[in-house]
């Protein structure tokens, strides 16, 4: 077959539209997923609650256990908790994972998607579980400040001080990004303020170096070493007035930077 014939006949088909969507497949990938229904992965990620249980009532011995945990993925990302429930239910599996180290966790932490990330918690989901980019669900709360999902995976005891490959913790991306609040958060959780990227790099001196001054007058308060030098000799005052935050430069000198 041609290979743009092929490709706009692909296209067309709603299986590889959610599973590109959810991260599932590429083209690249397993073509062996051909062979899930196209119905059942479709009718789980926009919601169809009674088509995908009169599948699963009609033909649940049927469809095998990755259809299942295709569609479980899917029903995680678009935040469909009644699905995501009936899925685990039905055998799917709860920490399977996209091409990408995804687990539906991952996806309902990444996507705020509150209510599936509980039930997939009470049902036992891994909370420490990180995807191929060492993104753990604390991480992606975070780096996109998901308040209300931070708050609950540190309340279920889900790991502050894990890192990436690099040594970014939560609390860095939060930093990074200025958010005070899960700066907070974090920090009450007993997050290492002080802690190092493999380059160095602290979270005071990356909220000083995106002229962050919440995060930065947080990070101080809560005790932040100062003059703390990355691998290339930066401080945190090195990084604001590199970047030209004289607001930021002001609150580190008036707590001693040197």
């Amino acid at each position: 077959m041609n290979i743009i014939v092929y490709l706009k006949t692909i296209l067309r088909n709603p299986l590889w539209r959610w599973c590109m969507l959810a991260g599932i497949l590429s083209l690249s990938g397993n073509l062996a997923a051909n062979s899930v229904p196209d119905d059942f992965i479709d009718a789980a990620g926009k919601g169809r609650f009674s088509r995908v249980k009169a599948m699963l009532d009609e033909s649940g011995d049927t469809i095998e256990l990755a259809e299942k945990n295709a569609a479980l993925l899917v029903a995680s990302q678009m935040g469909r908790d009644r699905i995501v429930k009936m899925l685990l239910a039905a055998g799917a599996e709860i920490d399977t994972r996209s091409e990408q180290g995804y687990t539906p966790l991952l996806l309902a932490a990444r996507d705020d998607r509150p209510d599936v990330l509980k039930i997939l918690l009470a049902a036992g989901a891994d909370k420490d579980a990180a995807s191929n980019d060492g993104m753990t669900a604390m991480m992606q709360a975070a780096h996109r400040n998901r308040l209300e999902i931070l708050r609950f995976l540190i309340q279920t005891g889900a790991d502050v001080h894990a890192t990436t490959e690099e040594g970014v913790t939560a609390l860095m991306f939060a930093a990074q990004m200025g958010y005070q609040v899960a700066v907070q958060e974090l920090i009450r959780a007993k997050s290492d303020i002080n802690a190092q990227t493999q380059s160095g790099a602290t979270a005071l001196m990356l909220a000083a170096q995106n002229g962050h001054q919440g995060a930065t007058r947080t990070l101080l308060a809560a005790g932040a070493h100062i003059n703390t030098k990355a691998a290339n000799e930066a401080t945190a005052l090195l990084l604001a007035k590199k970047y030209q935050h004289k607001e930021v430069m002001e609150l580190l000198i008036k707590a001693g930077a040197q």
